[in-house]
């Protein structure tokens, strides 16, 4: 195999196939076209170049192993995914078409999570949230069901014994040892979550946690009462001159592209797309109002500051491929700032006591994703092993109803599941956060956002692309190891510090 070759090849396709994403999900294209794509690169991905790296990562050290590994997960995800290209097509245009009904209206199916979000009325929240339903489980499920069932036997096909097996190898991950520390932070947050989200529940909502739904926490995570505080026309001014206070002009960054226009097809769900790193970056958020909009500003552009700042000298495997925790890490850095009460009462004009108790319900929020995501790595590991998928959808409702204690539709059994057990991805980044965190306040001051040497420090680190793991970048800070416990630590200390008068 001429290597070069196919690094620049595999460079060129990951290019397209961001730049199509982004044309998609921003709303500019109606339909998603990664069918042609991956037909003009089909060769990237075999059989026998899967071998090829298996065997060149085997007999290989140092740097030239951890590069073969990273060739060897993008060409064996690559080959799955060519399986199934139709089928990803088919469930980003049905889900760009599809239409529902409500207060009389056509509205798209992406959009319809916006209005959920805003519905005050509990009866017509419950009402948007069952229409979703049924059309995730008329519209969505069978092709869903065809798509995963089809990467299962991929799966097997490789050799593996289940889909888990094979993404464990190809991350190199514990999930078992990931599970247990999950475990140990539902149980160690178990009574502080029953309290106090149950008290905010109660107290906004008038519902009892055991009696709440998963959409009731789409509006009460919505914060309308602080809508005030965070006005749709300063969103990018404030992102900016935050930026600006670590010594970060991110308008002299023409590589970096905001998209922040409001499109009736665009995802509500913000993202970056790295078309080619760090030349072309897009951030897209689709601002819905309130709080999010915000949140979503500072963990997108975390990951456009990240892949913006990578060494464009780099290797390709270092720029575009490696352990996708890392830049998770770095957005969820930025994402933080809003549990900080210094940042919230400087750049978002709040009175010390409105920022304490922001900074009280933003924690709240974050310690319900956490243990969300505890529940969907427990259940991602049942519906991804050798057993069948029917029946499944049962399993799902009851694992996260037993995280977040709120009524989870089935329905969503097989929508709610990201491809290659991306949600460790998100686990390990909460936990290399914390630990960044920790190092960063330590160094830098509680008051880090304002002090030119962590933003120095900050690009420093992102220059690296993701050419070392979360581990390697602690070590390099004289921690041991990824620690769920400055996670834990993080969440429980944060909850209880926070008097609410």
């Amino acid at each position: 195999m001429d290597i070069e070759k196919y690094k620049t090849d595999a460079e060129a396709f990951l290019s397209k196939i961001e730049k199509e994403y982004y044309l998609h999900f921003s709303g500019k294209k109606d339909k998603l076209n990664l069918s042609s794509i991956y037909d003009e690169f089909k060769y990237l991905f075999s059989k026998e170049n899967i071998l090829y790296f298996k065997n060149l990562k085997d007999r290989s050290s140092g740097e030239d192993k951890k590069k073969a590994s990273y060739l060897l997960k993008f060409c064996t995800e690559g080959y799955l995914e060519r399986e199934v290209k139709d089928l990803i097509d088919k469930i980003a245009e049905d889900e760009a078409k599809v239409k529902i009904e409500i207060n009389g209206k056509e509205v798209s199916f992406r959009y319809s999570e916006i209005l959920l979000a805003n519905e005050s009325d509990k009866v017509k929240r419950d009402m948007i949230e069952d229409k979703r339903s049924r059309k995730v489980a008329g519209s969505f499920n069978g092709t869903l069901y065809a798509y995963w069932d089809a990467l299962h036997r991929q799966a097997k096909d490789l050799g593996f014994s289940d889909y888990r097996d094979l993404f464990s190898y190809l991350k190199e991950e514990d999930f078992s040892s990931l599970y247990d520390g999950m475990d140990k932070l539902l149980s160690e947050t178990q009574v502080l979550y029953e309290k106090h989200f149950g008290d905010l529940l109660e107290k906004e909502l008038g519902i009892k946690l055991e009696e709440s739904r998963r959409s009731d926490f789409s509006f009460i995570k919505r914060a309308k009462k602080y809508d005030k505080f965070f006005n749709k026309g300063n969103l990018v001014a404030i992102f900016e001159d935050t930026l600006l206070e670590m010594g970060i002009d991110i308008q002299k960054q023409t590589n970096i592209n905001l998209d922040v226009e409001e499109r009736e097809n665009k995802s509500p769900r913000a993202f970056c797309s790295k078309v080619e790193v760090p030349q072309e970056i897009y951030l897209v958020v689709m601002p819905s109002g309130g709080q999010d909009d915000y949140e979503a500003m500072l963990h997108e552009g975390g990951h456009a500051l990240h892949f913006g700042n990578t060494r464009a000298n780099l290797d390709f495997e270092y720029r575009f491929l490696g352990d996708n925790a890392v830049t998770e890490g770095y957005a969820f850095c930025f994402e933080q700032l809003m549990q900080n009460r210094q940042w919230i009462i400087d750049f978002l004009k709040m009175s010390p006591d409105d920022a304490r108790r922001f900074v009280y319900f933003s924690n709240l929020i974050k310690l319900w994703f956490c243990r969300r995501y505890g529940g969907k790595l427990k259940y991602e590991l049942t519906l991804h092993d050798d057993r069948p998928i029917d029946g499944k959808d049962l399993i799902y409702k009851e694992t996260l109803f037993s995280t977040n204690l709120m009524e989870y539709p089935e329905e969503d059994y097989l929508r709610d599941v990201d491809e290659g057990f991306y949600c460790t991805n998100y686990i390990r980044a909460w936990i290399f956060q914390s630990q960044l965190k920790d190092y960063m306040h330590r160094k830098f001051g509680y008051e880090w956002y304002k002090n030119k040497k962590a933003g120095f420090f900050l690009r420093e680190l992102w220059s690296y692309g993701q050419k070392y793991s979360p581990s390697e970048v602690l070590s390099q800070l004289d921690f041991k190891q990824l620690d769920i416990n400055y996670l834990i630590d993080s969440l429980t200390s944060e909850i209880k510090g926070f008097k609410i008068s």
